[in-house]
């Protein structure tokens, strides 16, 4: 179990080398200390609970037993949304994509997509020990359900709009120089004025311009789309002397602030032990504020009502769900050139497709460095722009949807199953036991 925690997460996080490398700007060596030190922590997070399971590791589990490790499983799964201030990254249910159980997501989401795939792993351990031919056929039949099947991407549809997606494909660093203000803002509006007649609604990616709202450089970005088409980016924001990450809808000055910060990114876990060693290495502190829960949605008009997530927001499915709701799609900007070439843009990419599922919504990302997407309702890939690719990308996207069950209460019933049946599998285990002695 420890091997493949290692594997699982050695392998899966290890973009966290280049992001801190890119954000800190602190070198390869101490960005690999610093991924050492969070694989370490994450490590004894998602082994140390194993104990609990030492006693049912019986030559022949029964179903309780495997019920009860899958239960467990996701709850400790559950408890990562928490952890570090949230870290609910590599969740099993999102290999569920693009397969034949892709359907049980609007139903009960990635979560409860987990909790099948941890039993469907704990059945073949069990008859693994007793009988190897049952073991490989339910493997077979496991892996018939997880081919892959194509889906077409939607092409008719009512209510829709058209949007622009613009990747600049910058290097992250000229922004730290202030003569390169100029260079990315006329990149940025380049890429979008090229017949903008024919779109209703600009977006640019998280955090790529050099200056802040309601700065003089916004006031005069602001005159710039004062009429269609509507424009929204993201920026930095300070507001009473705290620093924002943002997105804001240039038309009308409607902003959301970022909630969900990017560990060793946007903010230091653990800062009284871990700032000392980033700041032998000279790495720069982040002092980036979380915005607050249950903020406003953003108008395009009076008549739709977008859904704002920047980045990391997007992880997090409960909020996503709460926040989405009542939009008519999702807006997802995002800062993917801290993740390099690792495998973060492509995970970041699959995460959202598993919320635009999830809550039957399309979903539009604009990232700085790819990938930018376009995602409708069934969580397929309508087009996108590749990494390193600078351009924009138009699309028509529907605004009708109607909410699935897990926006309403799917997402609560597979870990209510699982902290009720892992509270009635310890009181029946100490019940047995009293009646023993």
């Amino acid at each position: 179990m420890i091997l493949w925690t290692l594997g699982h997460w050695g392998v899966g996080v290890s973009w966290i080398i280049v992001s801190v490398y890119y954000y800190g700007n602190i070198g390869y060596v101490a960005s690999t200390i610093t991924y050492l030190i969070f694989l370490f922590l994450i490590l004894l997070f998602a082994v140390a609970p194993l104990v609990l399971f030492k006693r049912e590791q019986k030559q022949d589990l029964s179903l309780n037993s495997l019920l009860f490790i899958s239960s467990a499983f996701i709850i400790i799964e559950l408890t990562r949304d928490f952890f570090f201030g949230g870290f609910p990254w590599l969740i099993p249910g999102t290999v569920l994509l693009d397969t034949k159980l892709s359907q049980i997501i609007p139903l009960i989401g990635a979560g409860g997509a987990s909790f099948i795939i941890y039993f469907i792993s704990s059945l073949i351990a069990r008859y693994w020990q007793t009988s190897k031919l049952r073991a490989l056929l339910i493997f077979i039949f496991a892996s018939f359900l997880l081919i892959e099947q194509s889906s077409q991407p939607i092409k008719d549809y009512d209510d829709s709009i058209t949007v622009r997606l613009v990747q600049s494909s910058l290097d992250p660093k000229i922004k730290q120089l202030n003569k390169n203000r100029s260079l990315i803002e006329e990149t940025l509006i380049k890429l979008s004025k090229e017949n903008s007649e024919l779109v209703d609604l600009i977006i640019w990616p998280e955090a790529e311009l050099p200056y802040a709202y309601q700065s003089k450089e916004y006031i005069a970005l602001k005159q710039k789309f004062e009429q269609k088409p509507k424009l929204i980016t993201g920026i930095w924001h300070f507001d009473d002397n705290s620093l924002f990450n943002a997105l804001v809808n240039v038309n009308n000055d409607e902003i959301y602030q970022k909630r969900h910060l990017v560990p060793f990114g946007e903010y230091i876990p653990f800062k009284k032990a871990l700032n000392p060693i980033l700041s032998y290495f000279g790495a720069p502190i982040s002092d980036i504020s979380p915005g607050e829960d249950n903020q406003e949605l953003i108008s395009l008009n009076s008549k739709y009502k977008i859904a704002p997530l920047i980045c990391y927001d997007i992880v997090f499915g409960n909020d996503v769900r709460k926040t989405v709701k009542s939009s008519n799609f999702i807006i997802n900007i995002s800062n993917d050139a801290w993740f390099g070439r690792s495998l973060g843009p492509y995970q970041h990419l699959e995460i959202s497709r598993i919320r635009a599922l999830e809550n039957n919504k399309w979903l539009v990302r604009a990232t700085n460095d790819g990938f930018s997407a376009v995602i409708d309702n069934k969580g397929t890939i309508v087009d996108f722009l590749d990494k390193g690719i600078q351009g924009s990308l138009d699309s028509n996207i529907s605004t009708k949807n109607s909410p699935t069950i897990y926006a309403l209460y799917g997402y609560y019933v597979p870990y209510l199953f699982a902290i009720f049946y892992t509270i009635f599998s310890l009181g029946r285990f100490l019940w047995l036991k009293h009646r023993v002695f």
